[in-house]
């Protein structure tokens, strides 16, 4: 099986208490049936303890009333790690922010967006995509292998598209918007040639009212999230927010949403939804961006890392940005 990643995959270390977020405070943390098996084998107090912290009807750890996975100390270093090993933490806290796709014999895997350290090294890094072999895995094969190629080709001149500076991004985002139409069109054919992207010469643009609105309707994951959007709505003074300071962070950005969302289309046919997915999403975070009027890595991966917590982690909101308009 063959394991394609982007090239600073292996960049990610959790960065533990430095960390100014943390992934152990106000999240569910499910735990897998081989773990939790584990965490009932262990004896002496720490076992007596991981019992306690467990929801045996539904294996998931109990957080403390602030939210707090009870194993996250007042270092915030976990104690599971401390007492136990690294190895025995649950899928879920070892994997996170990794994610993973499978279609057929290979398999995907990228960093999410959503921790601070992975989202400073997605803005931040140049992107290529590496491939390794590893052992087979469980997988489901794409019913059609030559759709399955298209896409792969298609993405191929996406990211490129991306890539290339010469193309200013808000160019770029319109013209591969149209793309998308055409893609689907094919699709609809089964004539699965996926051709060159080609230029416009106009602007990617939504009214922005209309998209901050919008963004307020949507589930709200944190109680800081909407202060935040209705006072940066407030601040907006109608300037140009696709600017030379965060272009970098924005394509490496939008092609992080390719890279994850845009071969799914290859188990609903539907092409466009992904493709909205990254447009508007690359949209609301040069506007943010743009209205922070911080334009350091370290800001902007902040920036990011709140919008992909409050969207990705919700379906609903996923869902919602995927077919606005459509």
């Amino acid at each position: 099986m063959i394991f394609r990643v982007p090239s600073y995959y292996d960049d990610f270390h959790c960065i533990a208490d430095k960390c100014k977020d943390n992934c152990c405070i106000g999240w569910e943390i499910d735990i897998d049936d081989k773990t939790f098996k584990k965490y009932l084998s262990v004896g002496g107090d720490f076992g007596e303890r991981l019992k306690s912290s467990i929801n045996m009807e539904n294996p998931s750890f109990i957080p403390d009333k602030s939210g707090r996975c009870p194993f996250l100390n007042k270092d915030n270093l976990c104690d599971i790690i401390l007492n136990l090993g690294e190895d025995k933490l649950c899928d879920i806290c070892n994997n996170h922010p990794r994610y993973f796709e499978w279609f057929g014999n290979i398999k995907e895997g990228g960093i999410g967006l959503s921790c601070e350290e992975a989202s400073r090294i997605i803005l931040s890094s140049s992107f290529s995509l590496i491939e390794k072999e590893i052992k087979d895995e469980e997988t489901e094969y794409p019913d059609e292998e030559n759709l399955f190629d298209f896409l792969l080709s298609a993405r191929e001149k996406i990211f490129s598209y991306l890539s290339d500076e010469n193309i200013p991004l808000e160019n770029a985002l319109a013209d591969i918007y149209e793309y998308g139409l055409i893609l689907e069109d094919i699709v609809f054919d089964g004539d699965f040639n996926a051709p060159e992207i080609k230029s416009s010469g106009k602007k990617f643009s939504l009214d922005t009212d209309k998209i901050i609105d919008f963004l307020l309707t949507l589930e709200k994951l944190s109680p800081e999230w909407e202060p935040y959007i209705l006072s940066t709505k407030k601040s907006y003074k109608g300037e140009d927010f696709f600017i030379r300071e965060t272009d970098k962070y924005l394509r490496n950005i939008a092609i992080y949403f390719i890279f994850r969302y845009f071969l799914k289309s290859v188990y609903d046919d539907e092409i466009m939804p992904y493709i909205n997915l990254m447009t508007i999403s690359v949209f609301i975070l040069a506007f943010l961006f743009a209205n922070g009027k911080d334009f350091s890595l370290e800001t902007c991966s902040e920036i990011a890392k709140n919008f992909s917590k409050e969207i990705e982690y919700s379906e609903e909101n996923v869902e919602a940005i995927s077919y606005y308009g459509i």
